[in-house]
């Protein structure tokens, strides 16, 4: 987790400087490690209710870091937009992701992680469009797919409640 978060900084630092492939290279780095240590927790059997909490603020603070690092680095200007809107749209998309599914899940939904956006995706499309220097298409493809991942997961919270 605290690779992870360490890598995702640097690449919101890299971002900002206008580094689009060395922090594309970061995400990546950074998404593998995030995927590998609930695995690692689970095989060793050291699973904690603290780590749960620890993984979702890294992942928060990640993200800050990462869309912040777009905006910072004018990389998501497209036309006459300023460089902050669609960053911005990318982040608070990616935080309701995250909470539709806490909230649906603590109101009795069961597993909620239905969506084509989840994080790990989301990490995928920004890391691999700042590889090819297409950073503001990634970042609107993400804001597109946040979108509708909120959507399916309040009308699955819906159908699974009523």
């Amino acid at each position: 987790t605290l690779i992870a978060l360490s890598t995702g900084l640097l690449a919101g630092i890299l971002f900002s400087y206008d580094e689009p492939q060395w922090a594309g290279l970061a995400v990546l780095i950074g998404s593998f490690f995030d995927m590998i240590d609930g695995a690692v927790a689970r095989l060793t059997d050291q699973v904690t209710e603290f780590g749960g909490i620890l993984d979702s603020v890294s992942d928060r603070v990640t993200d800050s870091a990462l869309y912040i690092g777009v905006m910072f680095g004018g990389m998501a200007s497209i036309a006459e937009q300023p460089p902050w809107l669609l960053p911005t749209l990318a982040l608070v998309g990616s935080f309701l992701v995250s909470y539709t599914r806490a909230r649906g899940e603590s109101a009795g939904t069961g597993k909620l992680d239905v969506g084509i956006a989840e994080r790990a995706e989301r990490l995928l499309i920004l890391g691999f469009g700042a590889l090819l220097c297409v950073t503001a298409y990634a970042i609107i493809i993400i804001v597109v797919l946040t979108v509708f991942t909120i959507i399916q997961r309040i009308w699955v919270a819906q159908s699974r409640l009523n």
